[in-house]
């Protein structure tokens, strides 16, 4: 019977990792509303280390059995990672309007120093005017 316990603790430790993921979903969002790239990428070390987590609980995850309760389990944990992937999309529609507005703003200081070039004027450091008279 302790195929069934292992399963069952296996699937809660998913559950919790992905809802765990989701809050870091929530706290990616944060960050790119507040454009700290540097929080962002710290959160993205953590996420990457729960899935790691995730993953090596899978391989060692015993067969998958049809009863009632892990049913429900997988149920709950399908509706954890529907929510967790809607967060993503999401995240990932912030983040292309922040690169967009990026570029743009990129390109408008681009313009700003080319036309500042054109504006300024060059001093000569020798007179260009010499009539011979001195």
């Amino acid at each position: 019977m302790a195929a069934p316990e292992s399963r069952a603790e296996h699937f809660r430790q998913d559950c919790a990792d992905y809802r765990a993921m989701y809050q870091l979903g929530l706290e990616q969002r944060d960050c790119i509303a507040r454009e700290d790239l540097e929080g962002l990428g710290n959160s993205f070390r953590r996420l990457r280390r729960l899935m790691d987590r995730i993953r090596l609980r899978q391989a060692g995850r015993p067969a998958a059995g049809n009863s009632p309760e892990e049913e429900g389990q997988r149920e709950e944990l399908r509706r954890v990672i529907a929510e967790l992937q809607e967060l993503r999309r999401g995240n990932e529609a912030a983040v292309q309007g922040l690169l967009s507005r990026t570029r743009e703003e990129l390109r408008q200081f681009q313009q700003g120093r080319r036309s500042l070039r054109g504006y300024q004027t060059t001093r000569p450091s020798e007179a260009r005017f010499f009539d011979g008279v001195r």
